[in-house]
Parts: C-alpha cells; structure tokens; sequence
C-alpha cells in the first residue's frame, strides 16, 4: 500500500482518471476487472500479460495490455494455470515492443495498429482451442490464472492506438475494439481481499482451494522500492526524483458499464 501511495506522489497530476483526449497517453490509472494471465513469450520466461477494459467519458471501449513479472503476482503459484491451446507467433514482436518502450519495431506487423491489434489476441484469445466456446469464460483457455474485480491500478504506457474501424473486422472477444493500449503496470492491488476470482479453483472445484494455503492478492508488488517491469528488463524505482511527465500528456479512465 504504501509503495503504491509513493508512486501516486511521486507522479502527481501527471495520473488522472479520465481519458477524453487523443492518443498518447503516457500514465493512466483506473478502477476496472483485471485479468491475468502468462504470456507465452519465446524468449522470455516467467512473463504475465494483464488486460482491463474500460470505457471514457465518450463511451469509447478502450483495452489495456499490461505485462509484467510473473513472479510479482502475489497470491497466484505454479498451479493455477495450464500451458495449452493457441499461442501467437507475434510473441517476437511484443517482446521487442516491451523491450523498447514502444520505439522500435522491427517485425513484420510493422504499423502500431497492426501491431497493438496483435497484442490484444495475445491478452483475449492467448490458450484458446477451436473446440471449446471460450466467450465469457476465459478460465477454459490455456495459460489464463484469474482475476480479479474491481481493482485499483496504475499503468505507464509505451505504445496507445485508436483503430481504423474501416480497416479492423475482429472477432470473438476482441470483437468492437476502439482503441489499444499496451505498456506496463507500476502497481495493481484489489480493493477488498475476496476480490480475486483463481481459475484453478473453477476448473478443479472448490475442494483444490481447500487443500492450499490462498493469499489474498492484495497488491503486484512484492516487496519495498520494486516495481513490475517489462519481460527481460529489471529495474527499482530510484530514489531520487526525475522531472516530472509532461502534464499534456494526462489522461483520465472511467470504469468499463456493462
């Protein structure tokens, strides 16, 4: 708790919560259902990928792709996902994008949207099998570990996208997306402990839970001073204070209506 108030601090107005402005956004927080989930990168180990949809004041639908560590995702272990089922040969790609904050692209999804686009099938459809229907249930696809509602959470953000709807005709769960954002998370906490929904335990029932000792997940940080940081780069937050972000680039979220 007290790592995610130092980093509200340390941020100030640069974090808002409404997002009625044109891409980029640079640093958004938000209140909305998380899903986590591993993201099976090919050069990478140990990776999460974390989506939340929300909405903005105009009713625009907007997609947030976060990844992070897998070991900084308290209160989830080994046995709560299951690798099987699709993966996206644009893992590469998303790789490179985390690696490089969003400045490099070097893959054959050469254009943001293309790329972002990419992206979000990771977050949605990442362990889908062609014979189950996984609409609205996410804990049947492969590699997803569960979720939580109603979380608090604050996101930089390296790459923000708004779709060509002339160009896009998606399907399934990413069917209707407007606009994709992707970056990482600075921290993500539930609002109250019975928040977290473990999909292990909808697969397997409820005696599996019994039988384990469950933490609540109360926050993505795991100890004083560390941050979630993107696969392969591993950073603490310094002490010292850098120059504040450029107070243009503020967006504000409002939370997702069903």
């Amino acid at each position: 708790m007290e790592e995610a108030r130092r980093i509200e601090r340390h941020f100030g107005t640069s974090i808002t919560e409404g997002l009625d402005l044109e891409p980029e956004a640079s640093y958004v927080k938000g209140v909305g259902k998380v899903e986590f989930a591993e993201f099976a990168a090919w050069h990478t180990r140990g990776a999460a990928v974390m989506h939340v949809q929300l909405r903005n004041a105009h009713g625009q639908r907007v997609d947030l792709c976060l990844f992070g560590s897998k070991d900084n995702v308290r209160g989830f272990g080994p046995s709560d996902g299951f690798a099987e089922g699709w993966t996206s040969s644009a893992a590469p790609a998303i790789e490179e994008l985390l690696r490089t904050r969003g400045r490099q692209n070097t893959s054959q999804w050469d254009d943001p949207q293309s790329r972002s686009v990419e992206t979000l099938k990771i977050a949605l459809d990442q362990g889908f099998s062609s014979t189950t229907d996984h609409r609205g249930h996410p804990e049947t696809r492969g590699f997803t570990i569960g979720h939580g509602g109603d979380c608090e959470f604050v996101a930089e953000i390296y790459t923000d996208v708004v779709l060509d709807p002339t160009r896009w005709h998606l399907e399934g769960e990413s069917a209707g997306a407007e606009r994709i954002m992707v970056g990482r998370p600075l921290w993500i906490r539930t609002m109250t402990p019975d928040a977290v929904v473990r999909y292990a335990e909808l697969r397997n029932g409820p005696v599996w839970a019994h039988r384990r000792w469950l933490r609540p997940l109360r926050s993505l940080t795991r100890r004083p001073q560390a941050e979630i940081v993107p696969p392969v780069v591993s950073a603490v937050l310094e002490t010292t204070e850098p120059s504040a972000p450029d107070p243009a680039r503020r967006r504000r979220f409002s939370q997702a209506q069903d």
